[in-house]
């Protein structure tokens, strides 16, 4: 566990990104069954006692995954200042 805290200077984990560092799905378990990690999501961890921001989980999972994703719908329009345009029902 120290070296995978000392690789890694994020707080957020993919499975996958784990299993091919040599963290078997069987370690990882006993990982989160010692509250050493949290599931936030399907192949997802956090270090136990870190709050990840969304921000640093998609950097995070841009460094580990090798894709780019970004925020988009409600989220992109909140970062631009532009939500208070989003007409939440539909006039008749």
């Amino acid at each position: 566990m120290n070296q995978l805290l000392s690789g890694n200077p994020s707080a957020f984990y993919l499975s996958s990104c784990l299993v091919s560092k040599g963290y078997s799905l069987n370690l990882q378990k006993r990982y989160r069954n010692s509250d050493w990690l949290n599931i936030i999501g399907i192949g997802a961890m956090i270090r136990s006692g870190h709050d990840v921001g969304y921000e640093n989980a998609i950097n995070a999972f841009q460094q580990q995954s090798g894709l780019f994703i970004h925020p988009s719908g409600k989220t992109a329009l909140s970062l631009l200042g532009k939500l208070h345009y989003l007409e939440l029902s539909q006039k008749k």
